[in-house]
């Protein structure tokens, strides 16, 4: 399998008493060209499995490999985009695209790499530009453009367009899903949105909390693009709805209860 996860924990603090597990028993397996988006309730470890795929947090237990390979360490062939685009602001959004490729290409090449990734992402006309001088999409374009320009086999995208406004983010998803269908590369994409979910995504999978762990995972067979009022897109919708809904109001019920529990 392309990308998988076998029996991965994730533990904070060193010692019994202070230990807190975030997630365990993690088993997924996710094909070359997927598009898998990843759902749950605040606290089910989302972000946290993203970033152990990236290479940027450890892993207690199990293990994570793309191709084979323990991802580990961070990597070019996983690249990532966060909620914030994380852009140098002193630099012009060419020089940002760029910034990643210095070591491994001249200048030139760079400069025609960037300048490929930035007409992908229809920002050609703004290469010039700093990043300060742009709209939140438009910086979050500049940041897609840096990770694909790596040319990764993985692209990670943690709740990328949570802070941008309906119209936008609209407006990105379609960007998105052409970059997506011209790259074929693969892309794990964590979000709050069941909406945005099912819009994007080949599959869906949820998580469920207290502990962290999948409870479900939906494949998504209808053809793109999809309209919010087809009734395929709101009968998952729904499904996925109830199963989130009974996560939240259990950790709702454990959160009442110890309120209620004497302190004295």
């Amino acid at each position: 399998m392309f990308l998988s996860f076998e029996q991965v924990e994730k533990r904070f603090g060193t010692a019994p008493e202070n230990e807190f597990e975030v997630f365990s028993d993690i088993d997924l397996e996710i094909g070359e060209n997927q598009f898998v988006s990843i759902l749950g309730p605040s606290g089910c470890g989302k972000s946290t499995l993203l970033s152990m795929v990236a290479g940027l947090e450890d892993i207690s237990a199990g293990s994570i490999k793309l191709e084979g390979e323990e991802t580990d360490e961070p990597g070019t062939d996983r690249g990532m985009v966060f909620q914030q685009p994380s852009l140098f602001p002193w630099l012009t959004v060419r020089e940002n695209v760029m910034f990643p490729l210095k070591k491994k290409l001249s200048k030139r090449e760079a400069q025609e790499r960037a300048d490929h990734f930035l007409k992908m992402v229809h920002l050609s006309k703004s290469k010039s530009s700093y990043t300060y001088e742009l709209s939140g999409g438009m910086q979050q374009r500049v940041a897609i453009a840096r990770a694909l320009a790596m040319d990764p086999k993985v692209l990670l995208m943690d709740e990328p367009f949570g802070a941008l406004d309906e119209q936008t983010r609209h407006i990105l998803h379609r960007e998105l899903l052409s970059i997506w269908e011209d790259t074929k590369k693969t892309i794990l994409f964590v979000t709050h949105s069941i909406q945005e979910s099912i819009k994007l995504s080949d599959r869906v999978i949820v998580m469920g909390t207290r502990p962290g762990r999948i409870i479900a995972d939906f494949p998504v067979d209808i053809p793109r693009p999809r309209e919010r009022d087809d009734e395929r897109v709101i009968k998952l919708e729904k499904q996925v709805m109830e199963l989130l809904e009974k996560e939240i109001n259990k950790v709702l019920k454990e959160e009442l209860d110890n309120e209620s529990v004497p302190t004295s």
